[in-house]
């Protein structure tokens, strides 16, 4: 067995672990009767429409990828994208702060022959722009129900911090690359020489080399932008829905149980804070925190009896099915690939 299956499998346990000591905690002092009643008698229909939004969700970011692909002249068929989009969801769910995704992702676009710089570069925006326009939606929710978010914030509020800041800092930092090349180049060097200094770090010329391949990478991505900023209206548009419908589902899993009081602006409001809090969270899907702040923000709103077959359902359908479906998708996709020729580049513009 490999080294890097070794790491997949050892990954996949963690996952397990996670998750069973994650519903263990949230179900042992619950009737377990009484909560699987609740989720029976829930409408079929929206959740069935939740389950397609979510592989809507999915199929969003083909749509952007294939779009992309083709501003650079790559060659690649909507259906491979969605296949991408599948595999890229399905490592980020099973590895730490989801950072098996997007290397699987270029693994399998340069098996069909697309090279590892658009492949690179068109990953990167879509990143970009998806960490952006969760800031945006989370201001525009902050604006609009900010007696909402007062009331229900509880004790999300410092992760909810942490995870703004964090998602600032990473757009500052692209930015700053975007603008100011030689300015970054300048402070990475300088942090790196500061840190072997100290003794920090060791192997800080590796560390280096490796961090000033990856600016190069980003700077190609900056002059893309510079050069297209017209191909971002569509980026963040789609983006937009793509959250929104993601958001959306809870209200869905909330009209399942005939509730009502509780607007779908609310609801979305509610479900954006939650996404910005466990952004940065590395536990692989923010397992544990994604089901603790839903009990927390969502708790008035179900109320005692619906809240954990709330949390249930919607937790399932936006994570635990999708990880199944993708699954699925990912070991096609492994068992069907074609390895043409490995390319390093292939980007024209």
């Amino acid at each position: 067995m490999t080294k890097k299956n070794k790491k997949r499998i050892l990954n996949l346990l963690l996952l397990l672990l996670i998750i069973g000591g994650t519903f263990y905690l949230l179900l042992k002092d619950q009737e377990l009767g009484a909560v699987m009643s609740a989720m029976e008698r829930a409408k079929k229909l929206p959740l069935v429409i939740g389950i397609g939004l979510v592989i809507f969700f999915v199929c969003c970011e083909s749509f952007i990828i294939h779009y992309l692909m083709k501003r650079l002249d790559q060659g690649v068929k909507l259906f491979h994208c969605i296949k991408y989009s599948f595999i890229g969801f399905f490592y980020s769910a099973v590895t730490p702060s989801a950072s098996g995704g997007q290397p699987m992702q270029i693994y399998y676009m340069n098996r069909d022959g697309i090279g590892v710089a658009p492949a690179t570069l068109v990953l990167i925006i879509i990143t970009a722009v998806y960490k952006a326009v969760l800031l945006l939606l989370g201001a525009v929710a902050g604006i609009m129900e900010f007696k909402t978010l007062k009331d229900n914030l509880g004790g999300v509020r410092i992760l909810l911090a942490i995870g703004v800041i964090a998602n600032l800092l990473f757009i500052g930092f692209l930015l700053m690359i975007i603008f100011k090349h030689s300015f970054s180049k300048r402070i990475i060097g300088s942090f790196i020489l500061w840190c072997r200094k100290h003794r920090l770090l060791k192997n800080t010329d590796r560390i280096l080399k490796k961090l000033l391949k990856l600016l190069e990478t980003y700077e190609s991505c900056a002059d893309y932008i510079k050069k297209n900023s017209s191909v971002f209206f569509y980026v963040i548009l789609v983006t937009v829905i793509q959250r929104v419908s993601l958001f959306f589902i809870t209200f869905l899993v909330y009209k399942s149980f005939g509730l009502h009081g509780t607007s779908v602006y609310q609801i979305v409001a509610l479900q954006t804070m939650i996404a910005l809090a466990i952004d940065v969270i590395p536990v692989p899907g923010g397992i544990g925190f994604s089901e603790s702040c839903f009990l927390v923000l969502f708790d008035k709103i179900f109320g005692e009896q619906l809240i954990i077959p709330g949390m249930l359902l919607s937790r399932g359908i936006t994570y635990y099915v999708l990880i199944v479906i993708s699954a699925i998708i990912t070991l096609i996709a492994h068992l069907t690939s074609g390895q043409k020729q490995i390319k390093e580049s292939g980007m024209d513009k």
